[in-house]
């Protein structure tokens, strides 16, 4: 079983696991500002959600935590401990939304990244943190 925490990114990785795009309404970017709070206690908001095609199975939730960047940056082990707070939180109840309109939703991936970066692209100077989760038991297991 691989390791799904990645600290940083390679622009072969990232372009290999965020490759096809379905667009979730209007990408929830600057425009809605919807705050989680996690164990960490860093400030998180949700940069962007997407359903990825072709299959629309995944939900992608980015989120911006720019407690990440820096010398004293918010450590992997403890955003992991975040990510799986958000995908409880607030991953599966929107998942069992997207559910009920049809959409068949069994994975969810969340990235934290410290400052702005659009689904797809790549800054391998960013701080940045993902995890991926199977939700198909009604729970965020880790991949």
């Amino acid at each position: 079983m691989a390791d799904p925490r990645i600290t940083r990114f390679s622009a072969g990785a990232l372009a290999t696991g965020l490759l096809l795009v379905t667009l979730l309404g209007a990408a929830a970017s600057q425009q809605e500002q919807t705050e989680i709070s996690v164990p960490s206690g860093q400030a998180l908001s949700l940069y962007e959600k997407r359903v990825v095609a072709p299959e629309n199975k995944i939900l992608y939730l980015g989120f911006l935590a720019e407690a990440l960047g820096g010398e004293y940056g918010v450590t992997f082990d403890r955003a992991s401990i975040d990510m799986d707070t958000v995908c409880e939180e607030f991953g599966i109840p929107l998942a069992g939304e997207l559910i009920g309109d049809g959409y068949r939703i069994d994975e969810i991936v969340v990235r934290l990244m410290e400052r702005p970066i659009d689904y797809g692209a790549v800054d391998e100077t960013a701080a940045q943190f993902l995890n991926a989760y199977d939700i198909s038991g009604g729970t965020c297991e880790w991949f």
